[in-house]
């Protein structure tokens, strides 16, 4: 199959050098592809605005003028695989003469971090690689947020959330259909229940509700557009302006198809998701530590909560992506492997020691850790009343249950859209993923 045929090339209408339609949405390319000339006229505008940006303002260090809309509009119309390697050259150049370290270093304000941590996403003379891939390193900048962390990481995943609403509400108000219709439906029914698993947002839940209406009537296309714009507006008020940036310049795909905005979405949703489930079992094994069980038991319930809630429509909105969509999408992102996950393998290694066997990260960073919950408890609840050891069980069975089941949810997605190809990070792929979801996370607690 041509990539021009899945949109890889050319503009809205038409392939690159042919009058003949071609899909836009689910299966084809993004809304953002123009013809070859848009892609002349936004690589000239991106590299003024970036000439310019460097001239007049890195000197004085304000980092928060930098054109990103410029830059990233660019690389959205034609692709990260097929941007202008002179631009490259002098976004390189900026990383030496500003001595950005790719990994978040030390900056004295959000502009400056914000920009040190984008910058290595828009690098594509490197190898492939999980965290530039979909920025992940970027979407740290809840850290900087004032206030509640936790509400801060909430509205992050409500931001992700809701625009991919909006990329999927836009293509299906430029071309119904059924496919693409299916794909939009899935994302608001993953934003109808944002309070499940985000629920430290304070977002208005009343066009959520519409939204809930609206979907279970059936509505037509107009209708479930209204709705659904007026709930992503909502959620889009309440986020703060540096997270609010950090969404919107997070998105550089390798290709210019549309499911691939999609994908990268899901990867940033569940990969936030994560962080937060590696929050919560580090902060248990403290509480553990200090004689807290209660304290560690609900946290690891409010986790297990929100595993549970966001499992289901994640990978629902997933399981849209064409097959054939997804070979494209693999064929650029070689080396690129969720099985590189920093805090995917850190839940793994703070719940429990463990041998390898039939599931080991087999490929990506390894850590160490000073103790796992699992020893920890065992070591400490001998002292402590039976009623404390048993909610600190019950919350410890909880998660391990939501953790096995969100593997075997990913299992069964991988099977449909990918079959038992090997995984792009080098693992047996789908045979991997059904040996991880037999593997509790805390196997020795079966014997207290």
């Amino acid at each position: 199959m041509h990539m021009t045929e899945l949109g890889l090339a050319g503009r809205p209408g038409g392939p690159q050098g042919s009058g003949e339609d071609r899909p836009i949405g689910v299966g084809g390319a993004a809304l953002a592809v123009g013809t070859p000339s848009d892609g002349m006229r936004a690589l000239r505008r991106a590299h003024e605005a970036v000439c310019d940006w460097s001239h007049r303002m890195v000197g004085s260090g304000s980092f928060g003028s930098f054109p990103y809309r410029a830059v990233v509009d660019y690389y959205r119309q034609v692709g990260k695989a097929r941007v202008s390697p002179e631009l490259v050259a002098l976004l390189r150049g900026l990383s030496v003469r500003i001595g950005c370290s790719g990994r978040g270093r030390p900056w004295s304000s959000p502009d400056a971090w914000l920009f040190d941590s984008w910058l290595p996403l828009t690098l594509t003379d490197r190898p492939m690689a999980y965290d530039t891939y979909a920025g992940h390193e970027l979407l740290q900048v809840a850290h900087w947020e004032a206030g509640d962390p936790e509400r801060s990481e909430d509205l992050l995943m409500a931001a992700l959330l809701a625009d991919l609403a909006q990329i999927e509400l836009e293509a299906l108000g430029f071309e119904p259909n059924a496919r693409q219709r299916t794909r939009t439906v899935s994302v608001l029914q993953a934003l109808a229940r944002l309070t499940e698993y985000a629920p430290a947002t304070g977002v208005d839940t009343a066009p959520l509700a519409a939204v809930r209406e609206v979907l279970a009537a059936r509505g037509g296309d107009e209708v479930l557009l209204r709705a659904g714009a007026a709930a992503a507006a909502a959620v889009r008020d309440r986020v703060p302006e540096p997270l609010a940036r950090a969404v919107g310049i997070g998105l550089l795909p390798v290709t210019t198809m549309h499911d691939e905005q999609m994908f990268i979405r899901c990867i940033q949703l569940f990969e936030r998701l994560f962080a937060r489930l590696a929050s919560a079992l580090t902060d248990a094994v403290e509480a553990v530590r200090l004689g807290r069980p209660a304290e560690a038991a609900a946290g690891l319930s409010a986790a297990a909560d929100r595993l549970a809630g966001a499992t289901a429509p994640l990978y629902r909105i997933l399981t849209t992506m064409p097959p054939e969509a997804f070979a494209v999408i693999r064929d650029h992102t070689h080396g690129a492997s969720a099985i590189q996950s920093r805090p995917y393998q850190m839940i793994e290694l703070v719940s429990a020691k463990r041998e390898d066997g039939p599931y080991s990260a087999e490929k990506g960073p390894r850590f160490t850790v000073v103790a796992t919950l699992q020893e920890e408890f065992l070591q400490y609840s001998g002292g402590w009343r039976t009623e404390e050891t048993r909610l600190l069980q019950e919350a410890m069975v909880r998660l391990d249950g939501a953790w096995r089941a969100m593997k075997r949810t990913h299992w069964g997605v991988t099977l449909k859209i990918i079959g038992k190809v090997p995984g792009t990070g080098g693992t047996a792929g789908a045979e991997y993923l059904k040996a991880a979801a037999s593997v509790p996370l805390f196997p020795l607690l079966a014997t207290v």
